[in-house]
This record gives structure tokens, sequence and C-alpha cells, in this order.
């Protein structure tokens, strides 16, 4: 698989993610040691979680109580299940092995890295998302690993990291968008965010994600 030229390719392609996720990371080091975690638990999640929305809910929850925290992390995670199912079915029948390190991994900023290479006929989606996957995890437990040292000597809101967030989701976003009925999913997706307004702030997201999903299902393909 090292040697494929897919996973060349998703290393060349994840390449953005290491530094971006990375910055990211260290704003979670910060805070999450700002917040009263202990470094090596704050590290730890990033290496088994890997998910830097459930760990931030995590974060500014965990004073409220371990049930907040499961409702906020499981409302985030339901957006996994229809990443899940379209990645299943463009890497088609694997060992279980494979499946479950796919599925270690299972980011946004990946699947939609895998969903655009699929798109454009890459060969072989499994090395080029492991690829980009190996990328995306070295960024985020570097950064992890780099803001829980610094711990309380840098504040992330200063350098706008939740900003910066944002415009790597909508950049990764922009090359899916390729129909008119891409850009009304996608124009849903942010609407219903918008209009879930009046769900807890864990949920809105899922809620949009759940009716762009929807909404996509339905329509055709051109």
């Amino acid at each position: 698989m090292l040697r494929s030229p897919s996973f060349r390719r998703g290393l060349r392609d994840g390449l953005v993610l290491f530094v971006a996720v990375g910055a990211f990371g260290v704003a979670y080091g910060i805070l999450g040691v700002q917040a009263g975690l202990a470094t090596w638990l704050v590290i730890l999640a990033s290496a088994l979680v890997v998910s830097g929305a459930a760990q931030f809910a995590w974060v500014g929850l965990a004073g409220a109580g371990a049930g907040p925290v499961l409702v906020a992390a499981s409302g985030l995670a339901l957006r996994h299940i229809p990443m899940s199912a379209r990645l299943a079915g463009l890497v088609g029948p694997r060992p279980p092995r494979v499946r479950l390190a796919l599925a270690w991994v299972l980011v946004d900023e990946t699947f939609g890295l895998t969903v655009a290479a699929a798109r454009r006929g890459e060969p072989d989606l499994v090395a080029y998302k492991a690829a980009a996957d190996l990328l995306l995890l070295s960024g985020w437990l570097a950064g992890t690993a780099a803001g829980a040292a610094f711990g309380a000597r840098l504040d992330p809101a200063a350098w706008g990291a939740e900003v910066f967030f944002a415009v790597l989701f909508v950049g990764l976003a922009a090359p899916l968008v390729r129909s008119r009925w891409d850009l009304l999913v996608a124009a849903l997706a942010a609407g219903a965010t918008f209009g879930a307004a009046i769900l807890p702030s864990a949920w809105r997201i899922t809620a949009a994600a759940v009716v762009a999903a929807a909404v996509g299902a339905v329509l055709p393909d051109d």
C-alpha cells in the first residue's frame, strides 16, 4: 500500500490537513489543560476519539457532568452514520480489519477528500484515505501535544482558531459541489444549521447533516 500511487496522492492532498488540523489540535490541547484535564488525558483522547467536535464539546461541558457530555457527543456522532454508509459503498467489500482501520479516523475532512477522489476516478480509495488519515491524525496528535504543553500560555481565541476551522470546512466542501443539485443540498444544509437554532447547540450540525443527507438521497446524481 505504501508504494501505491493512490497512497502518494493521499499524502499530497492530506498535507494541508496536517497543518490546518494541527493548528486546531493546538487550540484543543490548550483548552483541555485550561479546563483542568490532565495533559496525558487530553492527548489520549485525541489518539482514541479522533473527533475535534466531540472533544471540544467534552472540554466545554466537562464541568457539567457526564450527562451533558454524553448527549452532546452522541448528537455530534450521529453524522457518522450517513458518512460510514457512503464510505462503505465507495470502497466496496473489504476485510473487517480494513474496515475497522478506515472507521478509526472517520472525520469530515478526509471523508470529503475521499469522496472527491472517488469522483475523479482514484483507483485505490483505501490507500488514498489511509494516507490522508495518517497525515490528519499525525497533525491532530502533534497539535494536541503542543497545545497541552503550552497550556495557559496561549489564547486560541486571539488567533481565531474557530474561524480558521470553519473556513477549512468550506474549502473542503467547495470542490464537491459540481451540479445544481449539489448546490441545493449544500444550501439546505446551511439553512438547516441556522434553522436549528431552537435545538441544543450540539445537535444543530447533526440536524443539518440529516436534512442534507435525506435530500441528497432523493435527488438525481446530475
